[in-house]
């Protein structure tokens, strides 16, 4: 029976997806484009009707709402089903194109899509839980409690999108939400690279961000973090499309997508408001002020539809539920260590380190041939170096390199050694637009630094930087620098950093 329930929630999501991809399609996005604003658009949704059942206490108005979006989007199907045929078929065409590249992700993705399905769905392991307890009976059901007994509401975005699933018992991932999610991460890498770079440097690039070992552990045990790494990854890419086209409608999805990235960690909030700050800085500086306001205020009725959404999404509800029961604004409170700037340069200096992840399987080749042991050299340096001019300024947790697959998954060797350096000549030499973008995660990192204590958790901190950033390396490695061979190179490194993370994690399911 749970296998039933999981495979139709698998079969209705789909069909949500496809519709929205479809609709994206018509309003002239790319392949890559579409599919990443049909997921996060999917996820907005029952994000929504989840949160209304969640604060009403009810199952019956998020029931009616789905049952109502998805008997429209079935009764349309003639409609959606041919853009969805005609994209197949570019698909099937870039397959040919571009063999290596393509194949290695399109492999990596059924490769996750067996473990989701085969996978117990019922599986209680996951790196954090994305549905605080409370909320588990809060709400409706036998343990139905009332809001002043359960204490504080966190953040609903994304627990109320994996109440989808959690509703009938199973796991946040049994739905796919995760694969979808770590998949539209990769369309939107892909999408930004193109800005940058030919369609085969700009699928290196999408491996490149797709065989990130975090990436991969939360495409199969997907969390808040991924589903806001996502949101604002599709976020930028709206940022780009008003810039090329100033569509009203990219306008109004951007707040949608970037409000959808808020969960209870502070840092989310932070986020946001570099990225609307990024969005006014590169819009109005391209095309003035009176255009952007001309966007804002087109089409009122449009924009007054949306406005319930955004105000859901912005968490104004829970906001407003918390404070008529004396509780925190967004729910618990968050640890910060507000220190000042040597706290902040001592935590800038950890997140460096903490990006320099070799993974278990290097550091175990260096210590067989050299005798190096890459995680004690690391430590030696760190407290020879760093220790004794900050000491233990700005942490909450003792501070230890990490490597991916003796602990928590990070982000692999080409983080720090592609990533980090590409966003920093980008700075330096990069085109406007990408020094903007540069400027604004330097700034995200800073108040990250400056806001929150050190805690090995802090790695959540770089995942939309490495997921929503990786783009840059397009700029970085243009063809007259990188030869075919070379890329070719990196395709198989990358690949072999994939293979070996998803043996790693489905090892761990």
């Amino acid at each position: 029976m749970t296998a039933c329930i999981a495979l139709g929630l698998i079969a209705e999501t789909m069909v949500f997806v496809m519709a929205g991809f479809a609709w994206f399609r018509s309003k002239g996005y790319t392949l890559a484009e579409a599919y990443a604003g049909a997921v996060v658009t999917v996820f907005v949704i029952f994000s929504l009707i989840h949160q209304c059942s969640l604060l009403v206490g009810s199952p019956w108005p998020g029931a009616i709402m789905e049952a109502s979006v998805l008997a429209a989007v079935l009764l349309y199907r003639r409609r959606w089903l041919p853009q969805v045929r005609t994209g197949l078929e570019s698909l099937r065409a870039m397959l040919r194109r571009e063999i290596l590249p393509s194949w290695i992700i399109l492999t990596a993705g059924l490769l996750m899509l067996g473990v989701v399905i085969l996978g117990d769905p019922r599986a209680a392991f996951l790196p954090s839980n994305p549905m605080p307890p409370e909320l588990l009976t809060f709400g409706y059901g036998d343990g139905q409690k009332a809001l002043a007994e359960v204490g504080p509401i966190p953040v609903l975005n994304a627990p109320a999108l994996f109440f989808h699933t959690v509703r009938f018992g199973l796991a946040a991932r049994a739905c796919g939400f995760g694969l979808l999610a770590y998949m539209a991460i990769g369309c939107c890498a892909y999408a930004l690279a193109r800005r940058y770079a030919w369609p085969p440097m700009a699928l290196t690039v999408a491996l490149l961000v797709l065989s990130m070992p975090r990436l991969v552990w939360l495409g199969l045990w997907p969390t808040s973090e991924l589903i806001g790494a996502t949101a604002v990854a599709f976020s930028l890419v709206l940022i780009y499309r008003l810039l090329e086209q100033h569509q009203p409608a990219d306008l109004r999805l951007f707040a949608i997508s970037i409000l959808f990235s808020i969960d209870s960690n502070a840092m989310s909030i932070v986020l946001v408001a570099v990225m609307v700050f990024l969005l006014l800085v590169v819009m109005i500086r391209r095309h003035g002020w009176l255009l952007f306001r001309e966007m804002v205020v087109a089409r009122p009725l449009a924009g007054a539809m949306v406005l319930l959404p955004v105000l859901g999404l912005a968490q104004v509800p829970v906001g407003l539920l918390n404070l008529a029961h004396g509780h925190p604004l967004l729910g618990p409170r968050v640890a910060v260590d507000n220190g000042g700037i040597v706290e902040a340069g001592a935590n800038l200096v950890r997140y460096l380190f903490a990006s320099v992840d070799a993974t278990e399987p290097i550091q175990k080749m260096l210590n067989w041939l050299l005798g190096v042991d890459l995680h004690g050299l690391l430590a030696a340096v760190y407290n020879a170096l760093v220790l004794p001019v900050f000491t233990g300024a700005g942490v909450q947790a003792s501070f230890a390199p990490l490597f991916s697959g003796s602990g928590q998954m990070a982000f692999g060797p080409f983080a720090g050694l592609l990533v980090l350096p590409a966003m920093a000549h980008a700075l330096m030499r990069g085109p406007r637009r990408l020094k903007a973008l540069s400027l604004a995660w330097v700034g995200y990192l800073y108040v990250a630094a400056l806001v929150a204590a050190w805690h090995p958790a802090n790695l959540a901190i770089l995942t939309p930087l490495f997921a929503a950033g990786g783009f840059v390396v397009a700029f970085s490695l243009p063809p007259w620098r990188l030869r075919r061979r070379g890329m070719r190179l990196l395709q198989i490194d990358f690949a072999l950093l994939l293979a070996w993370a998803i043996v790693r994690v489905a090892g761990g399911t």
